[in-house]
This record gives C-alpha cells, sequence and structure tokens, in this order.
C-alpha cells in the first residue's frame, strides 16, 4: 500500500494505506511535511516487518 496525502476538516496529512493512522502536518511547513510522511513510510514498513503482505 502506498502512502497518500489527504486533507479532511482536521486539516493536512499523509497516510499508509486506506486505514492506516493520519500523520498531520502544518500546511505550508515543508520540514512538517516531511516528518509525517516519513512516519507514515515507517507504519508501512512496520507492517510489512510483522507479515503484512497487501
Amino acid at each position: 500500500m502506498p502512502v497518500h496525502r489527504g486533507k479532511d476538516s482536521k486539516g493536512a496529512y499523509y497516510q499508509w494505506g486506506d486505514s492506516g493512522k493520519k500523520y498531520r502536518y502544518e500546511t505550508g511547513d515543508k520540514s512538517s511535511r516531511e516528518r509525517a510522511r516519513s512516519k507514515a513510510e515507517k507504519q508501512g514498513q512496520a507492517a510489512r516487518a510483522s507479515g503484512y503482505k497487501g
């Protein structure tokens, strides 16, 4: 599952897959956005390491 970027009523976020945690970031803040994307990618790595095959 890829990491994707989205936006809802609470603000902008990155998320791994469709049901992963939403890692929020401050719109317009590059370092905040990069941290959120990194956290979402790490969530995917952890899922695969624990046996996820999707």
